[in-house]
């Protein structure tokens, strides 16, 4: 099976769901400008989203230097063994004890996950799917996710990242403990790497990056413990720099002279010249930008083709009742959420008569 296509016209989730469902194998090559990622599937599970023919970009080596697996020391170490005995990277995170295998199979499905999250926000770009088994890569440590079970966790970190932004409203914002509070007896352990970090001092980009944990798992510890009363908000936001104003110097107004009033006859000339062009030429431009712009709708791969407007929405609110836990009040949901491009959501939303008790649906023509 090969597909391709642009995200605009047929939405990430709706690619994940497709090669889940069909338990296919091959890599999905996502592009939008100079970013590059790929997913890996073997029988519809994700197994990495790592490519060695670009060993340069390899997302796992800064997610093992921001998590704090690795120091930036350790890393140049890493590359150059990799340079001089061309030994995959997880081979040497093992036989160098940088990391035991079970820690490397956490720091994988944490970095695929982490991934799949920021491509989730991806807003265009290009796709292609090509379902070749061979392309699958074999690891010194290999995983195998469950694509739903990502995707689901991927949606709710993106619903909570805007309730978390809502409330962490800049990088520049401080937090400190609050007084007389006293820590809950169970904290997670994320909860326990940002709660000694919180001192009324540190800007919230600090608590971050210090904290070695992905973004998200740092916001949500820190909204739990303000949910919860243990810390406060100290400063909304660090001041902003001031650029001192300078003095206005009164302008001594200037006399027009000769070049200046020929400068504007001639502006004025060019202005009535254009418009009179305009005129006349604009039409049989616009006729001939309407022959050109007008042709035959460029068709969609023939592996795509098969796949209907009522299969799409099918399979888009099967997802949605995945992720969300119940089918979406109307099909324009689907559009809003990410489950269908906007366009083919609008264009369901007109077609069918949709009604939803969020356990069950129906769906007719109209």
């Amino acid at each position: 099976m090969a597909l391709q296509g642009n995200l605009d016209d047929f939405s990430l989730p709706e690619i994940l769901q497709l090669i889940a469902v069909q338990q296919k194998s091959g890599v999905l090559k996502l592009t939008a400008g100079e970013d590059v990622a790929v997913i890996f599937f073997e029988a519809g599970k994700i197994v990495s989203m790592r490519d060695r023919r670009r060993n340069a970009r390899d997302p796992l080596k800064p997610f093992l230097v921001r998590t704090g697996r690795l120091s930036e020391a350790q890393l140049k170490q890493i590359e150059t063994i990799e340079a001089e005995s061309r030994r995959e990277l997880t081979d040497i995170l093992l036989s160098g004890n940088y990391l035991s295998s079970d820690e490397l199979t956490h720091v994988l499905e944490q970095q695929i996950q982490d991934t799949l999250h920021q491509l989730l926000t991806w807003k265009s770009g290009s796709y292609h799917f090509s379902g070749d088994a061979r392309t699958v890569p074999k690891f010194a440590v290999n995983v195998r996710l469950n694509t739903e079970g990502l995707l689901m966790e991927s949606m709710r970190r993106i619903d909570e990242s805007t309730r978390y932004k809502e409330t962490f409203t800049s990088l520049a914002m401080v937090l400190r403990p609050k007084p007389l509070a006293t820590p809950p007896k169970e904290m997670s352990p994320q909860e326990q790497r940002v709660l000694p970090l919180v001192d009324g001092l540190r800007p919230l980009r600090d608590v971050l990056s210090q904290s070695r944990l992905v973004e998200f798992e740092a916001l949500e510890a820190l909204h739990r413990l303000l949910d919860l009363g243990v810390i406060e908000v100290s400063l909304g936001a660090a001041p902003a720099k001031v650029t001192p104003m300078v003095p206005d110097t009164p302008a001594t107004p200037a006399q027009p002279s000769s070049n200046a009033a020929m400068a504007v006859g001639v502006a004025l000339l060019v202005v009535l010249a254009s418009a009179a062009i305009g005129t006349m030429a604009s039409p049989s431009l616009l006729r001939r930008a309407d022959r050109v712009g007008v042709g035959s709708p460029k068709a969609m791969p023939p592996e795509i083709a098969h796949v209907d407007e009522a299969a799409r929405v099918t399979l888009a609110l099967e997802t949605y009742r995945r992720v969300r836990g119940s089918y979406p009040p109307d099909l324009g949901t689907l559009g809003h959420q990410g489950f269908l491009p906007a366009s083919l959501a609008r264009s369901a939303g007109e077609r069918y008569v949709y009604q939803s008790q969020g356990s069950t649906y129906s769906r007719v023509l109209r």
